[in-house]
């Protein structure tokens, strides 16, 4: 954890393990005058700060992007040798590959498309839930997971 806060300070070096020593005095102990004279240095360091983090949420925007592009590619390498685990020995742990099936949304418009489907004539309504169940869509979802040892 130690080397990961390192790295990133490096990386980022704006990113601070504890909160800066920079004291702000509250509007309290301000007095009007001390308040306009501070004004501008605190526009000057909001516009700083506002611009780290739109520069770093840009940075977490693109490395999801290339996390999601490296999944993708694991995932069908794993799918296509029918690998269910990988065992990664430098991290001590092992990737994952799972697959679930949901059942997928079910709007009004599709409801009642099979409502009309089943019911052409007025017969019982109990199967009718049934029915609408069993033509239900499914979705499927795969994802990687890492599991340590």
């Amino acid at each position: 954890m130690a080397k990961l806060l390192k790295r990133m300070r490096l990386n980022f070096p704006n990113i601070h393990r504890h909160k800066p020593r920079t004291r702000i005095l509250s509007m309290q102990e301000q007095t009007p005058e001390q308040e306009l004279q501070q004004l501008p240095q605190m526009i000057t360091a909001w516009k700083k700060v506002r611009e780290e983090s739109i520069a770093l949420k840009e940075q977490v925007r693109e490395r999801k992007l290339k996390l999601k592009a490296l999944e993708e590619i694991i995932m069908r390498t794993m799918k296509r040798h029918s690998i269910g685990a990988l065992d990664l020995k430098q991290s001590n742990g092992r990737i994952l590959y799972k697959k679930k099936q949901a059942k997928g949304s079910l709007p009004q418009k599709r409801l009642h498309e099979l409502l009309s489907e089943h019911l052409k004539s007025d017969e019982a309504a109990t199967k009718a839930l049934d029915f609408i169940t069993e033509k239900r869509g499914t979705k499927m979802s795969e994802t990687l997971s890492f599991e340590t040892l």
